[in-house]
């Protein structure tokens, strides 16, 4: 594979895949996935082929990292001058839409609330305050609602997708907003948590969580191979990973793909709601 790592760099590069991986039965499948890729890919530069399974800010700042997988709403704003998009996975589930994906608005399987519209002065709970899917979206979805810059009467921050959902399941929020991919995850490892809430709708589309690459090796790579080489190991999966992955291929992307995000953020601000409240 054409890259030739820089002068400095000493320990070998490392991908990190720590989007999707609720279950050790996703990081098995992820980790086959790439196991295909690197066999694929037959890099030049020494490789951890162990995947790389968390998803803090140090991981995609690391100096070893080759490529990772992220959130879109952090690409653009915290991370723009520093990642570059490779591309994009399009998954085969329900809210996905080829390269796009969105958000499904739940509510506890019990309640009352029918639309967006229906939870002012309720609670909402994120998984993060910087991401696309858990908070960008949903502040778009009720940012047409809003009272003077105000709308639910309590923000939680739950750490997770799968976190979020467990407190409306429990009734300890009201609304939230889930990844359409993570909740499928979600339902085919806990359908008896998910039997406990309820879809009220979707939320905008944006492009989906792309794979990115540190810009200042970016030139030394060939970013399209790696598109092709994933696409190829996808093809080499048993029907079982395939399956669990809700796989359909990768496709190249460009920053440019990503200005959905923020035309959704400027949106919620030019509604007088800048900040989810």
């Amino acid at each position: 594979m054409n890259f030739q790592p820089t002068a400095t760099q000493r320990d070998p590069l490392f991908v990190a895949c720590g989007m999707y991986t609720f279950t050790d039965e996703l990081r098995n499948a992820w980790q086959q996935l790439f196991e295909n890729f690197f066999n694929l890919a037959k890099p030049t530069f020494e490789v951890d082929r162990l995947l790389n399974f968390e998803t803090g800010e140090s991981v995609l700042n690391s100096p070893s990292l080759w490529f990772g997988y992220t959130c879109g709403y952090p690409l653009m704003t915290r991370f723009r001058d520093l990642l570059i998009p490779i591309n994009v996975p399009i998954f085969d589930v329900a809210g996905c839409d080829h390269t796009n994906y969105s958000s499904r608005l739940i509510v506890a399987e019990n309640s009352q609330i029918n639309s967006p519209r229906d939870c002012r002065g309720l609670r909402a709970v994120i998984n993060a305050e910087d991401s696309n899917s858990g908070m960008n979206l949903l502040r778009h979805a009720v940012a047409a609602f809003n009272d003077h810059g105000t709308f639910f009467s309590e923000i939680q921050l739950s750490g997770s997708h799968l976190q979020s959902l467990t407190e409306v399941a429990n009734h300890r929020a009201d609304i939230a907003a889930i990844d359409c991919v993570s909740y499928r995850f979600i339902e085919d490892a806990w359908p008896e948590l998910t039997a406990r809430v309820r879809s009220i709708g979707f939320t905008a589309k944006t492009c989906g969580l792309p794979f990115v690459m540190p810009k200042l090796s970016a030139s030394n790579n060939d970013l399209e191979s790696i598109t092709e080489n994933l696409n190829q190991a996808l093809s080499m999966l048993d029907d079982n990973q395939k399956h669990r992955l809700h796989l359909k291929g990768f496709e190249k992307v460009d920053i440019d793909d990503y200005q959905g995000i923020l035309d959704l953020e400027i949106s919620a601000q030019e509604s007088g709601y800048p900040v989810l409240s």
